[in-house]
């Protein structure tokens, strides 16, 4: 029998709803995991099953789906030459270095690599185990079964809408089903002409029976839940308290609702090169909500031609200021639409890919990439007259280039900056919603009473939410504030426990209820220093993990000052404390470190700055030992298998002949007799099949048995005849006989 197989058009059918099935697995892997895309967990599946239904031997396919593996984890994860080594063993090493942390169930800790690894070898082992099942023993009930109890779960415990789902597993599962047992029911019908028109004639009823059911319930009346949330229900905390869902690390231009816990995402967002390490400045808002952060009246600004633009100070001016270039290059699966910058922008450039148009927010200093090179649309007529704008359509960069300005701040310009601020500055950015309760204008006020001068005061409130003591920085255990209450109001009386955007938003609310204009800015912290090239520039990895948000200060004559409230991060933003007074400094405040032995970062989205300057380096040393003892192991289990290797192929080769039940009678009598010649002797080139039965010495039963199967074949190929059912049935229970009286 040929090693390659030609599958039939209804297998190649199973198959496409066999990968579609497990589509269903991988599609909510973006909304409730840190993945970003899903095309190298689809390409994997699709090549399992075609490797499967091809090649007939198992042993034959594992070294394919191997080889397969590795090409797509150096496409997806490596720079590298794939003909070098040097990734092959950075490959290995994170591996052991985090097999421990996978046995500890510590997924958190473990890096992107060793994750994606081990997800991809299980993945590849589910596939073959289910292309075996499904498409070879026709055993597909349990796991259309299986899918559809996955997806309800996922639709009633975990933040995922998967009725589409079921629906779409529902069709493809029960055709599957129908294509499966077809197929079985086929294969009893003698004429082939008879086979195809059973087969064509069944699917058609399966099909329509199918579709009617589905569109019946598709259209028939629903009521309502009967029962309540369970989420709530499970956790005692009935319907009117809200639970936190763990959500997803990193940068996202959705800050309608903050709070709630987050997983830590250590995906590799950008690669920068810069002569300063600063915040990459994404975007920041203005109106607070209650719960959240939205943007008011914006100005947008159309730049055609970035490069050439003249970038107004609309951050700040009349400040000492540094010189800063910075290259961004984004390597992980995200890119964003907007351009992040060190402190004020002063030129963009060398931007891939070029077909792009920059629009400008000129009041929130933000800026979003338009797919289009120089060219406006009509968006609208207003008074008769059309509206041209740039393509709505948002462009995400590949890379660019951004010279800025970063401010060393004044501390003398800052204190005597006074109160005296621009209309617009105080209609727009000292807005409080109502819902801020009293006692947080109570204690902004208790916080700064010895306070003179706004500096004074944002100096008062950044200590007191940094060092008090009182705030922890927690990622995991966050609770929701009850549906109607403020966000800060609930973080700073009740949980007493968040992150960033906890401490920021408080920070800026109770500001802006001393009438001290603030706005609420995000992007990403500085990132990880991985290296320095010759001209001194260092090279920066930006992760998920490293996105941030703080809070800017407007000082009248100065602009917008950043400053950072979290406690476990540490502002880059140089001052400049040139402030003459007669009376004595007095030392800020310690942060409470009392049972922190160790601090946490939580998200880890501010690495810390405070770490020495020598390069991370990115081999792990791994012990001469566990290379020792794995070399031994293998060295070990190769003798075994070279001493046993008849037993293991004898039992293959049984396994073989019992994956072929469906196929024709004389493709299992090669299979037997491919074991004969292992377990007895070998065929004599020239012999024929009757010559070399007759000539084996084996008891008088198995003789006879042997011979009338190969009566039986010679009819089969040579007499071009069918076999009938009965004489089918004879033969497969003779062939069983035969298989299991088989010993080396």
């Amino acid at each position: 029998m040929s090693v390659w197989k030609r599958p039939t058009i209804w297998e190649w059918v199973l198959a496409l709803f066999l990968f579609l099935m497990l589509r269903e697995w991988l599609l909510p892997l973006q909304t409730l995991t840190d993945t970003g895309v899903l095309w190298p967990f689809y390409a994997l599946v699709a090549g399992v099953i075609i490797i499967d239904l091809l090649i007939p031997y198992r042993w034959l396919t594992l070294p394919i789906k191997a080889l397969g593996l590795m090409v797509l984890l150096h496409a997806t994860l490596f720079d590298k030459p794939f003909f070098e080594t040097e990734w092959i063993g950075e490959l290995y090493g994170q591996l052991i270095h985090d097999l421990p942390l996978a046995f500890q169930q510590d997924w958190a800790s473990m890096s992107i690599l060793s994750r994606n690894t081990m997800f991809d070898l299980v993945l590849v082992l589910l596939a073959t185990m289910l292309t075996y099942l499904v498409l070879e023993q026709r055993q597909g009930l349990w796991f259309v079964f299986l899918t559809e109890l996955y997806l309800a779960v996922l639709d009633t415990f975990l933040p995922y809408d998967a009725s589409a789902g079921v629906v779409r597993t529902l069709i493809i599962g029960f055709l599957m089903l129908a294509i499966s047992h077809l197929m079985k029911m086929t294969n009893m019908a003698t004429l082939a002409g008879k086979r195809s028109r059973i087969m064509l004639n069944s699917l058609l009823a399966s099909v329509m029976v199918i579709m009617v059911c589905i569109g019946i319930g598709y259209a028939a009346p629903k009521s309502g839940p009967s029962w309540p949330d369970p989420i709530a229900f499970l956790s005692g905390k009935g319907n009117d308290t809200p639970v936190g869902v763990m959500k997803k690390v990193g940068y996202d231009n959705n800050d309608e609702r903050l709070g709630g816990p987050f997983m830590q995402d250590n995906t590799l967002v950008f690669i920068a090169k810069t002569n300063e390490r600063s915040y990459w400045r994404g975007d920041s808002k203005d109106v607070y909500t209650g719960v959240g952060w939205e943007k008011g009246d914006r100005e947008y600004e159309s730049i055609l031609d970035p490069q050439t633009y003249t970038w107004e100070n609309t951050l700040f001016q009349g400040l000492e200021t540094k010189k800063v270039q910075a290259t961004l290059e984004f390597k992980g699966p995200q890119q964003f639409p907007t351009v992040f910058y060190q402190g004020q922008l002063k030129k963009v450039s060398n931007y891939a890919p070029p077909e792009a148009t920059v629009v400008y927010d000129k009041m929130n200093q933000q800026l979003e990439v338009r797919a289009g090179k120089i060219n406006l649309v009509q968006l609208s007529e207003k008074n008769g007259r059309p509206e041209y704008g740039p393509n709505p359509l948002l462009l995400k960069l590949n890379q660019y280039k951004v010279e800025t300005e970063v401010p060393i701040v004044s501390e003398k310009a800052v204190t005597n900056a006074g109160t005296n601020y621009p209309d617009d500055i105080k209609e727009r950015y000292l807005q409080v919603p109502a819902s801020v309760s009293p006692r947080v204008r109570e204690l902004a006020a208790t916080i700064t009473k010895d306070a003179k001068t706004p500096y004074d005061k944002v100096r008062a409130i950044e200590n007191y939410l940094r060092a008090s003591g009182k705030y922890k920085y927690e990622t995991k255990d966050v609770p929701v504030a009850a549906e109607g209450q403020d966000f800060v109001d609930h973080f700073l009386f009740d949980s007493l426990r968040g992150y960033c955007d906890h401490f920021s938003t408080s920070m800026a609310v109770m500001l802006r209820t001393l009438d001290i204009p603030t706005r609420w800015v995000k992007g990403f912290a500085p990132g990880e220093r991985v290296g320095t090239d010759a001209f001194n520039y260092e090279t920066v990895e930006v992760r998920n993990k490293d996105a941030h948000s703080w809070v800017e200060v407007y000082f009248p004559g100065v602009g917008w000052v950043p400053f950072e409230a979290t406690s476990t991060f540490m502002s880059p933003v140089r001052f400049n404390y040139d402030l003459v007074t007669s009376q004595p400094q007095i030392p800020l405040p310690l942060p409470n470190m009392e049972n922190q032995t160790n601090i946490d970062r939580g998200d880890g989205r501010f690495n810390e700055l405070e770490e020495g300057d020598s390069p991370a380096g990115s081999w792990i040393k791994i012990p001469w030992q566990v290379n020792a003892g794995l070399a031994v192991a293998a060295i070990v289990a190769g003798i075994i298998a070279w001493r046993r290797r008849q037993d293991i192929q004898l039992w293959w080769m049984r396994r073989q002949l019992n994956q072929e039940r469906s196929s024709e009678f004389p493709d299992r009598y090669h299979l037997l007799m491919r074991m004969m010649e292992r377990v007895y002797t070998r065929r004599q080139p020239g012999e024929t099949l009757r010559e070399y039965v007759g000539r084996m010495t084996l008891p008088a039963d198995k003789r006879q048995d042997l011979r009338y199967l190969t009566e039986l074949y010679e009819r089969t190929v040579y007499g071009y005849k069918q076999m009938e059912q009965k004489a089918r049935t004879i033969a497969e229970q003779i062939l069983e006989r035969l298989i299991r009286q088989l010993k080396p």
